[in-house]
């Protein structure tokens, strides 16, 4: 049986949630749409579940537009927003940098330390220089392949002195494992899939703050135009079942405080055992209170071994990892070339060729079990 630690591609669904969607499906298939009570009663749990997502963040439920995941809602930030410039990181997830480069818009990549932190006084000094252009910055809460936090309460704090410039954060990696409060950090606007903290596939939320609601007509704007349903910013019948399976799912990873707190010894247990291991080199933030719990980036130099070889042969040893991300890292698997670089990611930190092409990520979820890691940890250790 293989023991499955690539939960920052995707997570398995709770349990739980196998049973409710199930039942859901059965009970409450009406279009919200519909004026009959059956369709009133399929929007009223809509709009329950919307609310509980916005309180999630602390904000207006309003504010909240159910779309497939974080591509698309990524996608609609850049395509939809009105803005003269983009400052970005080099380490951001694809459904970022690819609509950053196809905006046609001129972007600048800000400098990351070997850890994955950004400068802020590089970043405070770009504001300062284009302060009479309308700039959109977006900062990943969490990277997805080494698990470094940005610090996106000082980010927002810069709106202070640089009121004009947009705030978006792809919070894939943070939503449901960290605090998220779109208020206390002035931003203005999120990302977010359910699939990441053990929901259901094809179901996510942009967070936009209401005011540049108005930026957006059904004509012009919106990427899906139809019905107008989502605030007429993404029509098309809602998926109802997985807007309250993400709820559900989200309650759990955020109020269930046993689960919480096995989740964070595992992973601290996890990653002092990993550091452990004779010439291991952990990638991302030192400080383990700047990195989310969950994600773990190694490298192994003392093995011949390059990132693709050992996936496969741990997937051959039972144990299910990848290289980077889920998104980019299988895509010219046939190029022999390309299937041996190493991960963007690690070269925009700046981290050692060499090192970085031996390097892997090993993700752990809250329905990881301490007898499952400590069977990884003896399949690791006994690579040569």
């Amino acid at each position: 049986m293989v023991i499955y630690l690539d939960n920052a591609a995707t997570t398995p669904l709770f349990p739980e949630l196998i049973n409710s969607i199930n039942e859901l499906n059965k009970t409450l298939f009406a279009n919200p749409s519909s004026l009959h009570s059956l369709g009133s009663k399929s929007k009223k749990e809509l709009n329950r579940a919307r609310k509980f997502l916005a309180e999630s963040i602390n904000a207006d439920e309003k504010e909240i537009i159910f779309m497939s995941g974080a591509t698309e809602a990524n996608n609609f930030v850049f395509k939809a927003l009105n803005y003269d410039l983009i400052i970005t990181s080099p380490s951001e997830h694809p459904c970022v940098l690819e609509p950053a480069k196809y905006s046609g818009v001129p972007t600048i990549w800000l400098n990351l330390n070997e850890e994955g932190f950004i400068s802020f006084d590089e970043l405070e000094q770009h504001l300062e220089d284009f302060k009479k252009k309308k700039v959109l910055v977006s900062i990943m809460h969490v990277n997805n392949e080494t698990g470094t936090i940005q610090d996106l309460k000082r980010i927002g704090q810069l709106k202070t002195k640089y009121p004009n410039f947009i705030f978006h954060s792809d919070c894939v990696q943070s939503y449901g494992k960290l605090k998220i409060d779109v208020k206390k950090f002035k931003l203005d606007a999120i990302s977010t899939s359910a699939h990441k903290l053990h929901g259901p596939k094809g179901i996510g939320f942009l967070y936009l703050r209401q005011d540049y609601f108005q930026e957006i007509t059904l004509r012009h704007k919106s990427l899906i135009i139809g019905g107008g349903q989502e605030s007429e910013i993404r029509s098309g019948t809602e998926n109802l079942i997985g807007a309250i399976s993400f709820a559900q799912a989200v309650k759990k990873n955020l109020e269930d405080e046993n689960l919480i707190a096995n989740f964070k010894e595992n992973f601290e247990y996890f990653h002092t055992q990993i550091s452990q291991i004779h010439g291991a080199v952990i990638h991302g933030a030192k400080d383990l209170q700047k990195r989310v719990p969950g994600i773990i980036n190694v490298s192994f130099p003392q093995l011949k071994l390059n990132s693709e070889e050992l996936v496969l042969r741990l997937d051959l040893a039972g144990l299910a990892v990848s290289s980077g991300s889920a998104c980019s890292s299988n895509k010219n698997l046939n190029n022999t070339t390309a299937s041996i670089q190493s991960s963007y990611v690690l070269r925009s930190y700046k981290i050692d060729e060499e090192l970085a092409k031996k390097a892997i990520r090993i993700s752990i979820s809250k329905l990881n079990s301490r007898e499952e890691l400590e069977k990884s940890l003896q399949v690791i250790k006994n690579l040569n």
